[in-house]
């Protein structure tokens, strides 16, 4: 058994859809969450940048004792989790592998696509992932950096947003996937958007799901749950834009949650 909490890290709001995933998985788990409101978006920087801000991201979490770091970004987990997982001495979990095995459990005609930032599109992390999973699989992947915005704005299902999810997504509709994965931990907050946009014959992959259900097998496996002796600490960190980013966490989590300015140097 270990109480210390779970670290998780994005790049701005996105990544407290992983954190709600894991509360329901884990529910006596403590989580310090750290969102880098500074510098949203990540998508659009280059490599050696991201790498910076996630390993600034990740020290902040190791110097508030955590136990294990989840890269709740799929951007910061194509350029950084290679790096902190063989270079810190705690489990790393990342996003992009348990999101394309899960997709890849999840079709049935082989037909898969992705929706992501613009640097998770470039990198082809997700076609990669799945060729070497399914090489049967036909990717079609399409950059959403717009999503990133309406998420981080909380425009989630305004009549704008809904016209630009559509607008968006409407290439995909005569692709004939039958699965999409959400590539952005953004985008499950658009979830009924996006949802809408592809048709209900189409299954939404959520990797940060599949990311939280890797993380608790690996926390048993070496023994690290925390005992249910108390309410589990929750503490939440953004680099900029308390207010706003109160207002969702809030809203998405609970009414009760306060976040804190953390300092990234």
């Amino acid at each position: 058994m270990d109480n210390r909490p779970i670290g998780f890290m994005d790049s701005g709001v996105g990544g407290l859809t992983v954190v709600k995933a894991a509360k329901e998985l884990m529910p006596n788990e403590a989580v310090v969450f750290i969102g880098d409101e500074a510098r949203v978006p990540y998508g659009p920087r280059p490599t050696a940048e991201v790498i910076k801000f996630s390993q600034q991201m990740a020290d902040f979490l190791v110097k508030k004792d955590v136990k294990a770091l989840v890269i709740a970004c799929n951007t910061a987990t194509n350029a950084a989790f290679q790096i902190l997982s063989t270079t810190l001495p705690i489990p790393v979990i990342g996003v992009i592998q348990p999101g394309a095995q899960a997709a890849v459990a999840t079709t049935r005609n082989n037909r898969i696509g992705v929706i992501a930032t613009e640097g998770t599109i470039k990198s082809q992390a997700y076609s990669t992932a799945l060729a070497a999973l399914a090489p049967q699989t036909e990717v079609f992947p399409v950059a959403c950096q717009s999503f990133v915005e309406l998420a981080e704005h909380n425009q989630l299902t305004t009549p704008e947003a809904l016209q630009v999810i559509d607008q968006q997504l409407v290439g995909l509709k005569n692709q004939g996937i039958d699965t999409l994965v959400l590539g952005c931990t953004h985008f499950p907050l658009l979830a009924k958007g996006i949802q809408t946009a592809v048709g209900d014959q189409v299954k939404l992959v959520d990797p940060g799901v599949a990311a939280v259900q890797q993380l608790k097998d690996v926390l048993e496996r070496q023994g690290l749950l925390r005992e249910a002796t108390s309410t589990p600490d929750e503490q939440y960190f953004a680099t900029a834009n308390i207010a706003s980013f109160r207002t969702i966490a809030q809203s998405f989590l609970a009414p009760d949650i306060q976040v804190n300015l953390a300092k990234i140097d």
